[in-house]
């Protein structure tokens, strides 16, 4: 024998139960953060906006209320089960959630797969390789037109997250290099590309130009470094080169730039992980590498040896890079979720710029000169910018072929006088 009034019986003693659960938390909430919560009522939803980045310093200028602050921390803490103290905590922890909750895929910008990305950064692969032919085939225009979709609705937009898929950018070959064991990631905060081809004409970059089969057979960019030497262990998983070293000065004769036009630019960020260059190191890579100077320019190709682009403790050992940084605008919202009991934060990107960057002293698009500005600001621990400079000697005479000698040395290598 079943009861049919038993079902909803159940279901009302269930409702009833859940809303007594529910006011219960909202009670609670409401208890634990009375005295914190004097501006806001924590028992409704609320949002906290403004204009600019999403970071503890710019969330102060824009919110300066102390009493804002507290019933904040207190909501915090309620949702997280945490004690912490500080406004500042408690914005980086959110920030940095709201930055990772919204992030463009690298795989999904060539969509080629991770052996095509993987190749492409080692400086082969079709976008390396091929260049137009007279009939109108391998158009670099056409076959890499992805790359200028990405660019105008996602690089601009939104975070595009940093490739630990690509071996030249998570190398973890365990060597001690300039100092740093080689582990995960830019151990230095740094990362550059060098190009030794041109493969575009009519862009006003390099010497390629057209008729394709005949003017822009193994063209040059425009040259902006010399290189000094590359140790091939230091990126024997991108350059499938395991040991070995490659030299490119002349100590006897004590001439430098021997190598031909070579075109080197990267970036730089602080430790920080909510400074704009951090943040938005993905959108450099992929700026500088793919659109700018791939797309725009039309460089390509590694140096022998090394990587196209990499960790600056992977690439070849040149004078020096330039450099681009990026600008952004942003509106930021923290929200209360009565419901759910959360807080959160939200960014919203209005516009990324991607600009040639700023160097101590004014030495402007200059890597190693943004890495002193960044030391000199307190962003970038001495140790990283002595680290980058053994890879980025100095554009002076002689450095170059110094710093070959002193690597020749480390191999037992010594000048006979």
């Amino acid at each position: 024998f079943t009861n049919p009034k038993i079902p909803s019986i159940m279901n009302r003693n269930t409702l009833a139960l859940l809303a007594v659960q529910a006011s219960s938390l909202l009670t609670s909430t409401h208890a634990l953060c009375d005295a914190e919560c004097t501006t806001k009522d924590p028992t409704a939803d609320f949002k906290i906006q403004y204009t600019g980045r999403c970071t503890p310093d710019t969330f102060n200028d824009k919110i300066t209320n102390t009493e804002t602050h507290e019933c904040l921390v207190c909501l915090y803490n309620v949702d997280k089960a945490v004690s912490l103290t500080s406004i500042d905590s408690v914005v980086q922890s959110l920030c940095e959630d709201a930055y990772a909750a919204d992030v463009f895929s690298y795989t999904d910008i060539a969509r080629k797969g991770a052996q095509f990305d993987n190749e492409y950064y080692s400086g082969g692969g079709e976008w390396n390789y091929e260049v137009q032919t007279a009939s109108g085939e391998d158009v670099l225009a056409y076959d890499a037109s992805r790359v200028d979709d990405v660019y105008y609705y996602e690089a601009q937009r939104k975070v595009i997250e940093f490739p630990e898929h690509i071996e030249s950018f998570n190398p973890h070959t365990g060597k001690v290099i300039n100092g740093f064991e080689d582990l995960d990631g830019c151990d230095y905060n740094a990362a550059y590309c060098c190009f030794a081809q041109d493969r575009q004409a009519n862009d006003n970059n390099g010497n390629c130009n057209t008729p394709y089969e005949y003017n822009c057979v193994d063209k040059d960019p425009a040259d902006n470094t010399n290189i000094c030497y590359v140790d091939h262990t230091r990126s024997a998983r991108s350059s499938h080169v395991d040991s070995g070293f490659s030299i490119f000065g002349d100590l006897k004769t004590g001439k430098e730039n021997i190598e031909g036009p070579v075109h080197c630019h990267g970036f730089t960020w602080p430790d920080n992980a909510l400074h704009q260059d951090n943040v938005y190191k993905g959108n450099l890579l992929f700026y500088v590498s793919m659109y700018d100077h791939m797309t725009q320019r039309g460089y390509v190709r590694n140096i022998p040896g090394s990587p196209m682009c990499a960790c600056a403790e992977n690439m070849a050992v040149v004078t020096r890079s330039d450099c681009t940084q990026v600008q952004v605008d942003e509106e930021t919202t923290f929200t209360w979720n009565v419901a759910e009991s959360t807080l959160e934060a939200g960014i919203y990107v209005e516009d990324i710029d991607f600009n040639a960057c700023q160097g101590l002293n004014n030495n402007n698009n200059n890597l190693e000169a943004r890495a002193k500005l960044l030391h000199a600001n307190g962003l970038l621990a001495a140790e990283k910018l002595a680290a980058l400079q053994g890879n980025l000697v100095g554009s002076e005479t002689g450095k170059c072929n110094a710093a070959i000698e002193q690597f020749l040395g480390t191999k037992g290598i010594t000048r006979i006088s």
